[in-house]
């Protein structure tokens, strides 16, 4: 059997499955999404788990678009649950955003980093732009987000009005993924502009899923739980799901069996004591799951070298600092 490729540094669904990479089913993700009661769900899980990965799957999966995007899932477990499930691919708008790499020393250019995504997710939905439906006012709003040219207030009031706009367009309400959405307030901690961070996402996300009649579903991902007092104030609609709840634990990261069929897989069986000892595992509510980050570096490096991926691929300041 030939081996199939890792998707080393790889966190789109799409390109994963269309370049036939090997992929750990983790699309029962969807079904716990689709079957939980919040509407706002937030999902803190550590640094390199998969959680773009799973947020890009879920927007593959959901989003209403011309070409559909249903062939991904046929090999894949949500596609044998049946139509209770697959009727609703294709089903949604969606609001995709990562803030992942808005990682800045200064207000300034955080701000510039988050205006640019606006920006750019504005222009994937440009269809709106010309759309008979807005209004001219609702059309001015719209180019002053894409020319990069609107106030401080248009940038917090985003995700909010794109979603009445797409709401409108397709009469169907929208889901909104948001990736990463603390990794703007931890640069604000760590570089002492935390205050202007934190007043700007607290609005942003307060009009983008509490006070959004336009919204069918939210999922946030981060690393951090950043307390409801000071950003997801009042929101009573937000399901918090962390490494110490039962719900979601095997749907980031990798299961121990998952880690002994992926060693099985690259004829690396004897190994699997030795992972085991080395990368040793979180215990998510006796569950133990493995940085997938690590796992498949050390798969895909030629000597098979076991050492700590996980803490040389990304910036650990907020720990040195707390």
């Amino acid at each position: 059997m030939r081996i199939q490729k890792l998707p080393v540094g790889y966190s789109d669904f799409k390109t994963i499955i269309d370049n036939k990479f090997y992929y750990i089913d983790k699309t029962l993700f969807i079904k716990e999404i689709i079957d939980e009661s919040c509407n706002v769900i937030l999902l803190p899980r550590p640094r390199r788990f998969g959680k773009t990965l799973n947020l890009s799957m879920l927007r593959y999966f959901f989003e209403k678009t011309e070409k559909s995007n249903g062939y991904l899932f046929k090999d894949l477990a949500i596609c044998r649950l049946g139509e209770e499930y697959m009727n609703q691919q294709g089903a949604y708008p969606v609001i995709f955003l990562t803030l992942k790499d808005v990682k800045e020393k200064t207000w300034d250019t955080t701000y510039r980093g988050i205006k640019d995504l606006i920006q750019n997710e504005f222009l994937r939905q440009k269809y709106l732009k010309n759309w008979t439906g807005l209004e001219e006012e609702e059309k001015e709003y719209f180019n002053k987000i894409t020319s990069l040219e609107g106030s401080e207030k248009d940038y917090e009031n985003s995700l909010k009005t794109l979603s009445l706009f797409l709401e409108r367009y397709y009469n169907k309400k929208v889901i909104i993924l948001l990736d990463e959405y603390d990794t703007p307030i931890q640069s604000g901690y760590l570089e002492n502009f935390y205050e202007h961070v934190i007043s700007f996402m607290r609005n942003f996300l307060s009009g983008g899923f509490k006070d959004n009649t336009s919204l069918e579903k939210g999922v946030l991902t981060g690393i951090l739980r950043v307390s409801k007092e000071s950003i997801f104030s009042g929101m009573n609609n937000l399901g918090v799901f962390t490494i110490l709840s039962s719900e979601f634990n095997d749907m980031f990261g990798f299961t121990e069996n998952e880690v002994k069929k992926l060693l099985s897989d690259f004829n690396l069986n004897e190994k699997y004591q030795d992972v085991r000892r080395w990368y040793n595992g979180y215990n998510f509510r006796g569950e133990i799951i493995y940085n997938p980050w690590s796992i498949i570096s050390y798969i895909s490096s030629e000597n098979k070298d076991l050492k700590t991926y996980w803490a040389n691929s990304s910036d650990n300041k907020l720990i040195e600092k707390l």
